[in-house]
């Protein structure tokens, strides 16, 4: 019998809404490590990987020849890849096996499972090595229930969804090798810790890697940052970890076994690690001197909003104290809620400058529609109030709700100026070169979207207007009523075979 031939697929972003994040100049790590995992477990595979971050193309791969086809992505990398999904369907051979995990096929697999055999709602080393082994001999006609964490149609034509699993050790380190036609990398993306023990009502993260902490060797982490160093000469790393911080003795080996290497990291992290200053000096003695914390908003209300452990009151302190260390901050800021008008918008974004946040990230509150059916997952969007099947569905700083208090288009404008009202009081605020330094190229780097902003904003006027009034309130009853119309049927179809009234599997599934 042939080798097998395996390819792995990382879906693009969307050509008109180019995104500024870290993760935009890198990879999403999740289908490295699970290509490095079958390529240990299987070494006589030919695996081939295409990265549509870096202009390669599908189509350009011959599909027809490969024995698997992986492919990961977010929901905007699957809505703006329509098209390239529709390719790998039509010409891939009709006994292939397909599986696309990511976020999207976690939370949305009904939609995966449109193109793919299985999609993957959990870590997906294991039960991925499973699925290419069972078509190793013979095909996965047969059952695939035992298998942890996918979700498949079944021969009733049911949405079927296995049980979810945590694996205790998965140490796998991403091949060099599948980094050899990598551009010039601002960063590379690396994990050295999976699960957060606290539940953040918008962290769709915990649902994939559950709430233990569970950690790599140091050993192993750095080999593996050195085999990455090696391959493309990156020495900036972005550690992908839930809450890297959450053990002190973790955090103190790792920077000691680094502290000789040239290599400088952004890890993410809760803001409460500022009350540790000794750790947070060994850690920046080490390189890390960024960090993406959880920070979200000043408001208290909304903290509790989001199931935010965290005293509100200390945020400010915390982040000063942070800065003064020359220690730069990251955070994503979410909008959207009720209590936030554009007052309320304005006021957290120049707040954020206050704190002496260098990095803010306004983003929309957004999410999948469905979860509460399927997984018993909490939702603070009803499905009927979620902008779906658009390119920039779950896309960061772009609007996907319906909002009752304000126009959708008015919440992506709100969006948008407070980048302004943040640079303009951080220049003001910000004294030391070179954090000012940073702010003038995090300036730049927003100018590059304002354009995909201003476009949603049309976009999102044309799709609002018959659900508002003129003095701008919501008609939901249309909206809801539109909303039964067109996914009314797929709800129903969903509930056939929804795992959200199962007490012990909700339970696992939040872990």
């Amino acid at each position: 019998m042939s080798a097998l031939k395996i390819l792995a697929i990382q879906l693009g972003f969307h050509p008109d809404y180019p995104d500024v994040s870290t993760l935009a100049t890198t990879y999403n790590d999740g289908i490295y490590y699970v290509a490095s995992f079958v390529a240990d477990q299987l070494p006589e595979a030919q695996l081939d990987m295409c990265q549509m971050f870096w202009g390669e193309n599908p189509a350009d791969f011959p599909l027809e020849s490969y024995d698997v086809i992986l492919v990961s992505a977010l929901a905007t990398h699957f809505w703006s890849n329509i098209p390239t999904l529709e390719t790998i369907a039509r010409r891939r051979r009709k006994d292939s096996l397909m599986i696309m995990g990511g976020p999207h096929a976690a939370f949305a697999p009904h939609e995966a499972l449109k193109y793919a055999d299985v999609a993957v709602i959990g870590e997906g080393e294991l039960p991925t090595l499973e699925l290419i082994a069972r078509r190793a001999v013979g095909g996965v006609g047969g059952p695939i229930d035992d298998i942890p964490n996918i979700a498949w149609i079944g021969d009733d034509g049911r949405l079927a969804i296995s049980d979810v699993k945590r694996f205790e050790k998965v140490s796998t380190a991403i091949r060099p090798e599948l980094l050899a036609r990598a551009p010039r990398l601002h960063w590379a993306t690396v994990s050295m810790s999976r699960g957060c023990p606290f539940d953040c009502s918008f962290c769709y993260a915990i649902r994939l890697l559950g709430r233990r902490f569970r950690t790599k060797t140091v050993p192993d982490i750095v080999a593996e940052l050195d085999g990455i160093h090696a391959q493309t000469g990156c020495t900036r790393f972005y550690v992908t970890d839930l809450n890297f911080t959450t053990r002190r003795d973790f955090c103190h080996q790792v920077a000691q076994a680094v502290r000789d290497r040239p290599y400088k990291f952004i890890s993410m992290s809760r803001i409460n690690h500022a009350d540790d200053m000794d750790l947070v000096l060994e850690m920046k003695a080490s390189g890390f001197d960024e960090y993406c914390l959880g920070v979200e908003s000043e408001d208290p209300g909304v903290l509790r909003a989001f199931n935010k452990k965290v005293d509100a009151s200390e945020q400010t302190e915390r982040l000063w104290r942070f800065a003064e260390n020359d220690v730069y901050i990251h955070s994503a800021i979410i909008f959207g809620l009720e209590a936030q008008d554009q007052g309320a918008i304005r006021r957290t974004a120049r707040w954020c400058a206050d704190a002496r946040i260098v990095h803010p990230t306004f983003v929309c509150l957004a999410e999948y529609p469905f979860q509460n059916l399927l997984f018993g997952a909490r939702q603070d969007i009803e499905d009927h109030r979620i902008i779906m099947e658009v390119p920039t569905y779950q896309h960061y700083s772009f609007v996907g709700i319906f909002p009752r208090h304000m126009r959708p288009s008015d919440l992506q404008r709100a969006i948008l100026d407070s980048y302004d009202v943040f640079f303009e009081r951080a220049f003001e605020v910000e004294t030391r070169p070179q954090r000012r330094m940073r702010l003038k190229s995090y300036q730049r780097s927003v100018a590059q979207s304002r354009g995909g902003m201003e476009r949603h904003i049309g976009f999102l006027e044309n799709l609002e207007t018959p659900y508002y009034t003129r003095e701008g309130t919501l008609k939901e009853d249309l909206l809801l009523g539109d909303f039964e119309a067109r996914h009314g049927a797929t709800r129903d179809w969903l509930a056939q075979s929804a795992r959200g009234a199962e007490p012990a599997f909700a339970k696992a599934y939040a872990r």
